[in-house]
């Protein structure tokens, strides 16, 4: 939707800040378009760093996306471009005739690890989900943004826990974290990384509109985005950015998190899990 969206907005000359899009295929779009989340270049390095410290000798890795999505397949290709060895094993969950313990089957067959899930509609993340639970713990598994939804900790919390899931994230709320305090009081609900990051939007499209006045232009709120002086205080940090419209990741930064499945008895929980973050 951002690529296309932005498209439309570039030829007309009016600023686009997309606070979800991950695809790489976002970065040097055209001068209008900026996002608020990193790109999956940087999910994909902290999901191969953590699993190079983790597995010692790095790990055979099989992979279940969807080829033709381009979030699913900007991470998929930034993650194999770390890899020393192509992936031993592809699973497409888009494809009619899906079968979950076929997938899981072969990936074993082929001597999978290790298995990266990187859904993209609501179909594929259950496709992605009955993988989970047909694992059963043999396979560890790593998951990009999208496996970040509560249907996983409702349809497998116990399976995902038992695969080890770690997913990343560009933000997770943590207890001193005061705009999710704030966000919890004014919602009556936990908030999770997509409010943060369109709460990053708002906030520099705000600023650039106070700092444009009364009499501003389309080309005049691109340029005040643009300008390396340019800054807004966001939630999860300094928002800042880059002339390819990507986030510059300042020092301040909360970006890039891994989280993992937990037991969780609290009333936030989803039928006694949630995600947790992972310790540094």
């Amino acid at each position: 939707m951002s690529l296309r969206a932005g498209d439309l907005y570039g030829k007309n000359g009016l600023v686009a800040i997309s606070p979800t899009s991950t695809s790489v295929q976002l970065s040097n779009f055209n001068s209008f378009v900026f996002r608020t989340a990193p790109s999956d270049k940087f999910a994909a390095e902290n999901l191969y760093n953590y699993l190079k410290i983790h597995s010692g000798e790095f790990s055979n890795v099989a992979v279940a996306n969807v080829p033709g999505n381009s979030y699913s397949e900007s991470l998929v290709q930034e993650f194999e471009r770390s890899l020393p060895t192509p992936f031993v094993y592809r699973c497409d969950l888009s494809r009619g005739d899906f079968s979950a313990a076929e997938c899981v089957k072969m990936a074993q067959k082929n001597g999978a690890e290790v298995f990266l899930l990187v859904p993209a509609t609501d179909q594929t993340l259950s496709a992605a989900i009955r993988i989970i639970t047909y694992n059963q713990g043999d396979i560890k598994l790593l998951g990009g943004d999208a496996v970040y939804n509560v249907r996983v900790l409702k349809d497998a919390g116990k399976e995902s826990i038992k695969g080890d899931l770690v997913i990343s994230i560009p933000w997770h709320r943590t207890l001193d974290s005061e705009f999710a305090n704030q966000a919890q009081v004014f919602w009556q609900a936990p908030v999770n990384w997509r409010t943060a990051t369109t709460y990053d939007a708002a906030q520099a499209l705000i600023n650039a509109l106070n700092q444009c006045g009364k009499s501003c232009s389309r080309r005049q709120v691109q340029r005040i985005l643009s300008s390396p002086d340019f800054l807004a205080l966001g939630a999860t940090g300094t928002v800042e950015f880059e002339l390819s419209g990507d986030r510059k990741l300042t020092a301040d930064h909360q970006l890039g998190i891994l989280v993992q499945v937990r037991p969780d008895s609290t009333e936030n929980s989803a039928d006694g899990y949630s995600f947790e973050l992972l310790e540094k």
